[in-house]
């Protein structure tokens, strides 16, 4: 009675309507001893009772196909790496181009640095080791912090070109790989950027004549 079950659940796994239907054949075994086995579309021993069943099996799903990921649109504002050298646009204008501002390296507490434009950059407050209950940290021992200033260096008139290229690099760095809200900031403060060093000697120098345009909204 068990085998017989058995080859019902078989039979109802296999089996499954519909015009697409592929047909296979069940065979259900009985040896000698009068142990039951199942083969599918392979026939019993010699030796063994054989009794023969046909049943349809569903046809298999077909193999999915994502749909094509739409290119990815280029920037639409420039890289500074990537601007066309275009010479005969200088000579239409009349005015002739200055310098780009001065330029101060200026360097952290905790050793990181930065750029800016003038020598008085505002004080931060370095965080100060605390002690509490038994001079043990953390145990009651609040915070405090030591206001201190930034110091800054200004960058030598034969390097202000290259350190005002590497401020715009790294301003579109920061703008492209940003998150969320704080692209916009960072786009207008790369495009400001751009534009300072574009205008300058070392803009012209470069070749780069086409400003950068607005990123399109997404």
């Amino acid at each position: 009675m068990r085998g017989w079950t058995l080859y019902g659940a078989l039979v109802c796994a296999l089996a499954s309507g519909g015009a697409d239907a592929a047909t296979t054949v069940i065979y259900r075994c009985t040896d000698p001893s009068g142990a039951v086995t199942f083969q599918n579309g392979t026939a019993c021993p010699a030796g063994h009772r054989q009794e023969r069943r046909v049943v349809e099996m569903a046809s298999p799903m077909p193999t999915f196909v994502p749909a094509p990921a739409p290119p990815l649109q280029a920037p639409q504002v420039p890289l500074i790496s990537q601007m066309p050298a275009t010479p005969e646009a200088a000579a239409e204008d009349d005015a002739t181009p200055e310098p780009p501002p001065a330029l101060f390296a200026c360097r952290v507490y905790d050793n990181s640095t930065y750029w800016r434009e003038d020598d008085t950059p505002p004080l931060r407050c370095r965080p100060m080791r605390t002690v509490g209950i038994g001079g043990l940290p953390g145990m009651g021992a609040g915070q405090a912090c030591e206001q201190v200033a930034d110091v800054c260096e200004a960058v030598a008139e034969d390097a202000l070109c290259s350190s005002w290229e590497t401020r715009v690099r790294e301003a579109e760095f920061r703008w492209r790989y940003a998150q969320g809200r704080a692209q916009d900031p960072l786009r207008l403060e790369y495009e400001q950027l751009f534009n300072t060093w574009r205008n300058s000697t070392c803009g012209q120098a470069a070749g780069a004549a086409a400003g950068p345009a607005r990123p399109s909204a997404p």
